[in-house]
């Protein structure tokens, strides 16, 4: 190609690497929103021409690698067969990324190469545990059995790919779901965020055996440092808590076992609640006790009225307006000059449900100062079921 005049404008400007580098973004970007071939009539030739980059060995690994995800991101079958090829690469890295690539759903063309990819002897773990997710994101029932044998595999990234595949990929059964949701939620080596993912799928399967499981995992599982969140927290601190919210399995435990009104939970939870390391399993063990409305949690409740944690502290006024129980007017009547105003708005709300005569006129005398809308329209409503 030669330029039209000085100020031409093409790929020949931008030079082999960077033409390369458009191709990528501009696929990568249509391939995620595609999720089907678009009628683009120059795909075909750039497809073409970005295969045939990922499979030169002279190309640094990097590189390679950016290219077979670009690829992958394009997910149709006019991109099966070069990843097929790649599955047959020197590298493992790339074998392991041409595996991934292939696992969009429905692509049923490439299961008896990743199953052999699976089989291969001596075959780099990263690369058998990428050929297991792409398997279990494709769904094909006939590499399931493969997939389960793959299970109990000593590797654990590659035990918890399968395992992965069985029980929250496209490869679940619901005569085993439960059964292998137990066994990826106790095996401790593997991925915290899949077994946390775990946990919240095995919670509406009841049974004897998960139940166990759970009240397990709740007493004796990790123990994840939660430090309150910061008044001023950036977007780098939100992204970390998240982080380890997503990954405390006692806290999701607990919220599982609550669910399920679980008794045998039940003083594991009361004792969970006042957990002074992790906020979130406060949190959620609150909630959890919420849905028993047992008044063996009123003393737990009353004190979670004090909990750094607003959000603990809403949700143990929840609980208090559940029991109903007139004793604990004084303790909520002092949440009404919380600083936070979300707290201020459910301790108006609690306190309209345990009624006595002290209560109205405090309401009545906060709504001549309150300046958040939101508490306003709670202490509206709370007045207006107060009223004789």
């Amino acid at each position: 190609m030669t330029p039209r005049g000085r100020g031409g404008v093409g790929w020949w400007r931008w030079g082999r690497e960077g033409a390369l580098a458009l191709a990528v973004a501009w696929l990568s970007a249509l391939g995620a929103a595609a999720g089907e071939p678009l009628p683009l009539s120059n795909a075909g030739p750039v497809l073409e021409a970005l295969a045939a980059e990922a499979r030169d060995p002279g190309r640094p690994e990097l590189e390679r690698l950016q290219l077979v995800r670009a690829l992958g991101e394009w997910g149709t079958s006019q991109v099966r067969e070069p990843l097929l090829a790649l599955l047959g690469d020197p590298l493992p890295s790339i074998r392991a990324a041409a595996a991934r690539a292939l696992g969009w759903p429905g692509n049923q063309g490439a299961v008896d190469a990743l199953v052999k990819r699976l089989e291969a002897p001596g075959e780099e773990a990263a690369v058998r545990a990428a050929a297991l997710q792409a398997l279990g994101r494709i769904g094909d029932p006939s590499a399931r059995a493969g997939v389960l044998a793959a299970s109990r595999d000593p590797d654990p990234a590659v035990r918890g790919a399968a395992l992965w595949a069985v029980t929250l990929g496209a490869l679940t059964d619901p005569a085993d779901r439960a059964t292998l949701l137990g066994r990826f939620i106790e095996d401790e080596p593997l991925d915290l965020l899949h077994r946390a993912q775990a946990i919240q799928a095995l919670a509406p399967l009841v049974d004897a055996g998960s139940t166990q499981v759970l009240l397990r995992v709740l007493e004796h599982g990790p123990r994840i440092a939660m430090p309150l969140p910061s008044a001023t927290a950036d977007q780098r601190e939100i992204l970390a808590l998240r982080y380890r919210q997503s990954r405390d399995l006692r806290a999701w435990a607990a919220l599982a076992l609550g669910e399920r009104r679980e008794p045998a939970a039940l003083p594991l939870l009361l004792r969970a609640a006042e957990d002074r390391g992790d906020f979130f399993l406060r949190l959620l063990a609150v909630e959890a006790l919420n849905r028993y409305q047992d008044a063996a949690a009123l003393p737990v409740l009353v004190r979670r009225l004090g909990d750094p944690f607003p959000g603990v502290r809403v949700s143990a006024l929840v609980g208090l307006a559940a029991l109903g129980d007139p004793q604990v007017v004084d303790p909520v009547l002092a949440r009404l000059a919380d600083q936070v105003p979300a707290v201020r708005a459910q301790a108006a709300l609690t306190l309209a449900e345990l009624g006595g005569p002290e209560v109205r006129p405090r309401l009545e005398a906060l709504l001549q100062t309150e300046a958040d809308p939101r508490v306003q329209q709670a202490l509206e409503a709370a007045l207006t079921k107060l009223a004789p």
